[in-house]
């Protein structure tokens, strides 16, 4: 099944959606970083998450969001633009056999952050306590919060235990009341989509979005406004690390080049390693010593 984000309305009943399959970027996330299944799984539910709100951003805004928690996962984080491609990582991408539980790689209450930006200003900021130790409710909870957005979220994931780790699916939906909502209504849904029995039937099998939708119980058929397929793609480049590079004191690059003979600089979004030799070094030197001259 191929990823697949959409986003429309319930025009009647005023309430707005975005759902996705995002379980090819997830995977490629896991290979990537090399994760375990229990890093792997929170991992690849913030980055489904990320796929979600990335319908709500404007043209050349950035999202990142921090998932913040006690446990040995530590920091999740996840960042997106407006094309649905998202991006993102765990502190400690290898939790097992030390944990085996979801519950004890988060550990505890915690805290989720998020900063809105552009290419040349910062936007919006908030955060706020993660209180239900899991990573879509914690996101909803904070939307509603700190951004203001009411918001119901579920995300779910069909991860077979086998190497190496690909997800069959995963899939997430997000709900939000648009003006003139009834709200009473809308905690109705809220509350179908965090009852156990719904994200079991997520978890259960891969689900086509539009049955997701029709299992709401939403008397109403949903009017879609666009789809894209989201993916999992990074912003760095070799020319981007030269450009880190050459910001480097002098002394530091040529400290690189006589001890070490060379320099690595690893992508913490992507993974990606990229390797400078001794030559690229001293070529870099120069250029440092003429911009400082």
């Amino acid at each position: 099944m191929a990823d697949r984000l959409i986003r429309g309305t319930f025009p009647a009943h005023h309430i707005r959606f975005a759902a996705c399959e995002a379980a090819a970027l997830c995977s490629e996330s896991i290979a990537r970083h090399h994760a375990d299944q229990v890093a792997g799984w929170l991992l690849s539910e913030a980055l489904t998450c990320a796929a979600l709100l990335s319908v709500e951003l404007k043209h050349e805004q950035r999202l990142t969001l921090r998932w913040l928690y006690p446990g040995p996962v530590g920091t999740i984080l996840a960042d997106l633009n407006e094309r649905g491609e998202v991006r993102g990582f765990a502190q400690r991408l290898r939790l097992f056999p030390e944990v085996t539980t979801l519950s004890q790689a988060i550990g505890g209450s915690g805290q989720v952050s998020g900063v809105t930006s552009w290419p040349n200003r910062v936007g919006r900021k908030g955060i706020t306590q993660a209180v239900f130790r899991d990573v879509s409710r914690d996101l909803a909870h904070f939307l509603s919060l700190s951004f203001g957005i009411e918001s119901a979220l579920v995300v779910g994931l069909n991860m077979p235990p086998l190497e190496p780790l690909r997800l069959r699916s995963a899939v997430g939906l997000l709900l939000q009341p648009l003006p003139g909502c009834d709200l009473t209504l809308f905690d109705r849904h809220r509350r179908t989509l965090e009852q156990r029995d719904f994200q079991g039937w997520l978890e259960a099998a891969p689900r086509p979005l539009e049955a997701m939708l029709e299992r709401l119980g939403i008397a109403e058929r949903p009017q879609l406004l666009g789809e894209t397929e989201p993916s999992y793609r990074c912003q760095c480049s070799r020319e981007k690390v030269e450009s880190v590079l050459r910001m480097i004191e002098p002394e530091e690059l040529r400290d690189m080049r006589d001890r070490d003979g060379k320099a690595e600089v690893n992508c913490q979004f992507c993974a990606t390693t990229y390797v400078f030799s001794r030559s690229d070094l001293s070529a870099l030197l120069r250029e440092s010593q003429v911009g400082n001259a």
